[in-house]
Parts: structure tokens; sequence; C-alpha cells
């Protein structure tokens, strides 16, 4: 093992519990303020909701087990456990990928003055879209657990290596490193686009107005998300793409680069909190509101 890895293990020892209470804490908050009767009247929340179910999931198996690997338990050993771990491992960071695509698409529609498109963003489709992608999605990525196999004599958890694997390792790669990041810049500049020309005309009625109000701070807070998240994904991504299919760069230095990697996406998975906290005034008002209610039920069963 060199310097590097193990001084990133013995960080992990005091950054992972961190960011497990901070992913568990912040998206509790975030569910309960989205889910507010004033929220949810958007369809693009319910997105923001799986996201966030997505990255509590996710956290409650990656930060116990970079934990348990500082302390050299390896908790994945065996052929079932390791397909299992590196299957969900995989798929759930795509999932919750897949749910700001959504969202970003759900801003751009809404968005826009066709009425065809705004047909899209309607509330009663969204949790069959969620449902529908997620499922598809967990097809797409059953390959995995055949794709891993445990390795006895080293004890370790390998791929395997053959022009099939190479091609559905280079379609996932694309897809979640290269197709994904473009088709959130592209709705996210097409939504920017939309809001501006939405701004230029009057609205008919102040009830109108403040749907259109919130419509742009979810467009706002996501457009944030989406910066932020790309600035968090890509470095593990680079790392992880050359490892796929250059198994020569797989040396301990590089290893060593993707445990910080690692620990440096995992901030995507809570930083959504403060950034909707900073982007959105009617998101300040509703957590507001929420912390009051929470302070006042406890003086209640205090007293």
């Amino acid at each position: 093992m060199s310097n590097l890895v193990a001084q990133v293990f013995h960080i992990a020892i005091y950054i992972q519990p961190i960011h497990f209470v901070l992913a568990i804490i912040t998206n509790i908050l975030n569910i309960s303020v989205l889910y507010s009767h004033t929220l949810r009247k958007s369809p693009c929340t319910y997105y923001f909701l799986a996201y966030a179910v997505f990255s509590i999931i996710y956290s409650c198996l990656l930060c116990p087990t970079q934990i348990l690997r500082s302390f050299s338990i390896n908790w994945i050993n065996g052929v079932f456990n390791c397909k299992i771990s590196t299957y969900l491992l995989y798929l759930i960071p795509f999932q919750a990928n897949l749910m700001l695509n959504l969202a970003s698409f759900d801003r751009y529609c809404s968005s826009s003055q066709s009425y065809a498109r705004r047909s899209l963003s309607a509330r009663r489709k969204v949790n069959i879209i969620i449902i529908i992608s997620t499922i598809l999605l967990s097809l797409y990525m059953l390959p995995m657990i055949f794709i891993y196999n445990w390795d006895v004599t080293n004890s370790i958890c390998v791929v395997k290596s053959n022009i099939l694997i190479s091609i559905y390792l280079f379609s996932q790669i694309s897809l979640y490193y290269i197709l994904s990041p473009l088709l959130l810049i592209v709705f996210g500049f097409l939504t920017i686009s939309n809001i501006r020309q939405q701004t230029a005309r009057i609205a008919p009625s102040r009830t109108v107005r403040h749907g259109r109000r919130t419509e742009k701070q979810l467009a706002r807070m996501l457009l944030l998300q989406v910066s932020v998240h790309l600035i968090f994904a890509l470095p593990f991504g680079v790392t992880y793409t050359i490892n796929s299919f250059q198994p020569s760069t797989q040396t301990l230095t590089i290893i060593g680069l993707r445990l910080i990697f690692v620990m440096w996406q995992q901030c995507d998975y809570f930083v959504s909190f403060f950034l909707y906290i900073f982007s959105g005034s009617i998101y300040r008002r509703q957590s507001i509101r929420l912390l009051k209610s929470i302070l006042c039920l406890n003086i209640f069963s205090s007293t």
C-alpha cells in the first residue's frame, strides 16, 4: 500500500462520518421542505425528492463501506457480496444523476412557450416517469453483476475483460460522464433562454405571477445544483474512464487519487440543501417555517 493510499484511508476515518451525518440530515430536511404544500405543486419537486432519496441510500451504502475499508475490513468479501455491492454502488449514483437530468428536462419544458412542451411537465406524469426510468436503468445496469467477480487468490473484487464488456463499459461511461453532462448543460441554457423570454412578457394575474416565480426559483435552484454537480462528479469520471480502458494506469498513486475523488464526489450528495437555501427564497421561507414548527413541537412536548 502506497503512502498516499494509506493517508487517504486514515483521513477517511474522520471524513466519512461527517459525510454520512451531513447527507442524512440535509436530505431529510430537503424531503421535509420540498414536500411542503407550496413546493410539491411543481412536477420538478418530485425529481428533487427522488434525488434526495437516492442520495440517502447511496450515503448509507458508501460511507460505512469506506469507513470499514480504512480499518482493513472489507464487507464485500465473497462472490455474492462482490457482485451485489458493486451493482448497487454504481447503480444508485446513476439513478440520482438521472433524476437531475429529468428535472433539467422538466424545467426546460415548463418554461417553454410551446403548449406541447409544457404539457410534458405535468405532475400526474412525474411518478410514472420516475418509476419507469428507475426500472429501465436498473435493468441496464444488471450486467455489472456478471462483469465483476470475486478473486479468491487476491481476495479482491475484479472486473472481467473482453470486447463485449469493454463496449458496455464504454456505453456506461458515455452516458454518465459525457451525454448526461451535455444534456444538463444544454437544457440549462435552453431553460435560461425560455425564462428570459418569459420575463419580457407581462403576467396576466397575481396567481400566475406567483406560480411563475416559484417555477423560476426551482429553475435557479436546479441550474446551480447542476453546475456544482459537474464540479464534483467530473474528476472521478476522468480517472474512472482512464482506468477502465487503460488497466496499466491503475497504479497505487492513481488508486489513491480515485479514493480522494470519491470523497470529493460524495459532497454532491449533501450540498444541495445549502444550494437550495442560497438560491431559492421560497425554499428559505419553507425551511424557516419547518424549523419553527419543530421548535414549537419541542416546546409543547417539554411543557
